[in-house]
This record gives C-alpha cells, structure tokens and sequence, in this order.
C-alpha cells in the first residue's frame, strides 16, 4: 500500500500567511492523526523551543500516525556535536527524515564544501541517526535539477545514503519545474541504475507545484515509488507542495486505489486545517503557479540563505512572467532570513559585529511576538522597513494616539460616523475631531491625514483605497482581528494592526501607514 506522508506542520508552515502556535500545531497533528497519515512530519525540532515541545506533547495525543522529525544533512565535522543532529535525536520522534544536497550548485555555493566532503555528511549522518530512530529517510533535495547537471553525482549521492542505510529515498522536484515526460523519465533511469548496482531502493517522491504539475508528477511516479509527500491543501514555499487533498482524492476515487484514509472526512479536514494555518482563501490565491504573489516568495531559513547566496530555489526567472522574487521576513528564515530582508531594504548587516547581531536578536524576539498574535507580515515591505529601521537606523514615530473615541449612527441607507483623537505630533499635543458620510476607518482615517496635511502637505497625496478584515487568533469570542489598509501615493503598499477591537485593529494599520509614507518622504 501507498505510504502518505504528510509535512504540513514542516512544508506548510513555510507558506506566506502561515502561523502555528503551539496549540495549533497540536490541533493539526491530531487532525491528520485521525484522518488516517501514515507519517506526520512533526517539523524541525531545532528551528524553535515549540517546535521541540511539541514533539513530546504530539507523542502523547498520537493514535495512529507514526511521527516524523525533519532536518538536515550533519554542519558540523564532529557528529556528537552537531545541533542539528543532536535536535532530532533529542526529539524521540519514531523517524527522522533529513535532506542532502544533490545539486552541485548547492554543494559548492551554499554548503561551500567539495562533492565527496557532502558524499560523506550524507552516509555518516544516517549512520549517526539509524540507532535512535525506527528508520531514517532521505530526502535527496533538487534531485531532479541536479540528475539533468550532473546525473552521475547525483546517483552517487542516492548511493552514499543507501550505504548509510536509508530505508527510503525521497526524490525531491524542490523548484517545482520538472515536466512529467521529464520526471518519469529520470525515475526510471534511476530505480533501473540502482538496481545495475545491486542496490535496492524504495523511492518516494516530494513534489513541489511552482508549474501546477505536483499532482501530475505524482501520478506518472507511482508505479517506481512506495511513498508519496505533500501538505494538506498543498500550503507550502513559494506556490506550494503536492495537494494531497487533491492527490488522495484522485488516487483513491478516480483510481479506485485503496489507502488507510477516510475520505468521507476530507472536506472537515481541508477547512480546519485552513483556519489553523491562519492561511487565508485570499492568501491560497496568491500562491497560483507562476504569477501568485507568492509564486517566488522565500519563507524558509534554508531557502533564504540559498537564494541570497546565488543558489536557486526558483524553477525560472519570477521576471520572465512579470513577477519578482520576494524574501519573507519571519522567524523560520532564522536571524540570516533578518540579514537577507535587511539587504534587500538597502542595509548591510555585518554578521561579524556583535552589537549588530546583538540587534537582531531583538529584532527577532519582536518578531517572534508579532507572529504569536497574528500579524502575518512576510511579504510586506513596509512592515520590514518599520521594524528594519527601528533596530538599525533611526525610525521616526512622527505621530501617537493616546487616546481615540469614536461614534456610528446608522439608520436606513445611511451611516455616519465621528472620529476624535488626542495624541502627539513631534511631541506636541495634537487633537482632531473628522465626521463622515460613512464609516470609522474612513473618519479615523480622513481625521489623522487632515491633522498631519498643514506641516505635511505632501500627505494628501497618500490615498486609503482598500482595507479587509479577517482573523488574527481564532478564539471563539475571544478572537483577535487583523486589519491590513491598503495605501496608494501612486504606488500602492499595505500595513496591518491586530487587536481584539476592530476599529482598533484598522486604526493601528492606519498610523502605521502613514508613519511609513512620514519615513520615507519627510527625513
């Protein structure tokens, strides 16, 4: 039978939009648990102190599912004394899972190490890992990319961790980009090579979706592979995995192929997990192949670092479609994903200097904070700027709000509403009343812009034209609400606030805002 392994809690959290609290990531783990997963894919446990908890909290609420630590090849020379080693061990998970690099570019630019150095990190890490764990897979990352380079090196890579005694070998379409005709066919040479070699290998495959054609390769890859690995959804880096609600449903009702699943409970199991991903239907249109917001958009420490350093994650050039590559600011991109975001804003970090790093570190704890309350700012670039120039240059606050009233009177077609607010401009005491034919963010609004307009002229050219709503924290009647206001001074761009108080939450997007535009063009 097929074996399903699901890395939604690994793979998926690297979405833009995505979130997982500890409570969440535990909710998903049971949900998945009761769908029938073969093998859940807890996360990596060193990328974060809940990351580990949860492995331990997971063991506890496990009914079904074997679970599954993630990470990497060993960094360190000496194997009793890397972290990442070291994390998956610590984790007691019943599997560990960890990629290699197959792609010489990888090899050379990002692990700047020589082919037979990476050789031999692949079978010594296994060999490491194989008493601790009921079996260890691996995950031969651009396997696809690098077999079309070098076919030859990647073969000796598969064979390296057979040796070291891998009981799966996942081959990974990591850009996305591989054509079926293509992908079946370097499969076929692959399992016929090894086989040549006396060496037999149960093959899986870990297929992203940049191109759209996940579930394609996936199909045409069945009868060469024993285990399929994908997210729920299909959330994922960039456009996103393997769809395996669209995979399972396809493999199991049009293909009448039978699996340990229950497909009477996909619908249930697709919206929860929707809602505790925090990623929203608007954010899933974002990741469409090719031309998605997301498309291009690099959340993962690993990702990030490999693409500043010249080494691709991208199956093509985001330009030749109109798009352009975008470095999401969050704490799974690590202190390094901080460095690169900054870089990108014009900065130079230098990792050397410790009161730099001192700062990103402070940096990185707000950030922590920001995405336990729901945020979600990774792609914005404005909210990179206000927290890039807080810690590393000199942010301007320009204007607080100490204090806010506002009144709504509603009644047949018509709304109005009055907005007052007393606060500091330049540390002078700043008060303003705005009444409208319409609602409190456009009178919050109109009221903060009027009242900046006489020292600041320029601000009204700054236009609201777009806010939406939608939910922070899911927590019944005690949900926070996250506002992103949309801005146009001829170039649009988006800041967002969080609170438990609607108006509140639009509020803090709107001085936000205008604190961006202040920055930019008043400094």
């Amino acid at each position: 039978m097929l074996e399903i392994y699901d890395c939604t809690l690994r793979d998926g959290e690297q979405a833009a939009g995505a979130s997982f609290s500890l409570v969440r990531r535990l909710d998903l783990f049971s949900l998945l648990d009761s769908f029938g997963i073969d093998y859940i894919e807890v996360g990596w446990p060193i990328a974060s102190p809940e990351i580990m908890q949860s492995f331990a909290l997971c063991r506890k609420k496990r009914k079904n599912s074997k679970i599954v630590a993630f990470g990497s090849t060993s960094i360190n020379e000496d194997l009793e004394k890397d972290n990442n080693l070291k994390s998956l061990v610590e984790s007691k998970a019943d599997y560990a899972c960890i990629f290699g690099k197959s792609h010489l570019d990888h090899v050379e630019k990002q692990l700047k190490t020589n082919p037979e150095e990476n050789l031999k990190r692949i079978k010594s890490s296994i060999e490491f890992l194989l008493p601790y764990f009921q079996g260890v897979f691996y995950d031969a990352e651009h396997f696809f990319d690098g077999y079309k380079l070098n076919k030859n090196y990647v073969l000796e890579t598969l064979v390296s961790a057979i040796k070291g005694g891998a009981e799966r070998i996942i081959l990974c379409d990591t850009n996305g980009g591989t054509l079926p005709s293509e992908l079946e066919k370097i499969i076929k040479e692959t399992k016929l090579e090894l086989e040549k070699r006396n060496y037999k290998a149960n093959l899986g495959i870990h297929p992203h979706n940049d191109c759209g054609l996940a579930i394609a390769n996936s199909l045409i890859a069945l009868p060469y592979i024993v285990q399929v690995q994908g997210t729920i959804n299909g959330i994922g880096e960039r456009v996103g995995n393997l769809n395996l609600t669209e995979f399972l449903s396809v493999y199991v009702n049009k293909m009448g192929n039978k699996l340990n699943v229950d497909l009477r409970k996909l619908k249930e199991i697709n919206e929860k997990a929707f809602i505790l991903s925090g990623v929203s239907g608007a954010q899933a249109y974002e990741s469409r192949p090719f031309v998605g917001d997301n498309a291009f958009a690099h959340k993962g420490g690993v990702h990030i670092d490999a693409t500043s350093k010249g080494a691709s994650y991208e199956h093509a050039k985001p330009e030749s479609f109109g798009n352009k590559r975008v470095i999401v600011l969050n704490t799974l991109g690590g202190r390094s994903g901080i460095v690169s975001v900054a870089k990108d804003l014009g900065y130079n970090l230098n990792k050397n200097d410790i009161s730099v790093m001192e700062k990103v570190e402070e940096l990185y704890k707000e950030l922590k904070d920001l995405e336990i309350k729901g945020y979600r700012i990774g792609s914005l670039k404005p909210e990179h700027f206000l927290l890039i120039e807080k810690y590393f240059r000199n942010l301007k606050e320009f204007l607080t709000i100490d204090y806010w009233n506002v009144n709504i009177e509603a009644g047949g077609d018509e709304e109005k509403s009055q907005f007052y607010f007393l606060g500091k401009l330049n540390g002078d005491v700043i008060e303003k009343t705005e009444e409208v034919k319409g609602g409190p963010i456009d009178a919050a609004y109109k009221a903060i812009r009027n009242s900046l307009s006489f020292k600041y002229p320029k601000i009204n050219d700054l236009k609201l034209i777009d806010y939406e709503v939608g939910i922070a924290i899911q927590m019944r009647e005690e949900s926070t609400v996250r506002t992103l206001v949309r801005f146009s001074d001829g170039e649009e761009f988006e800041t967002v606030g969080v609170d438990k108080n609607i108006i509140a939450s639009g509020l803090e997007a709107i001085v936000k805002g205008f604190r961006y535009y202040l920055n930019r063009n008043y400094k």
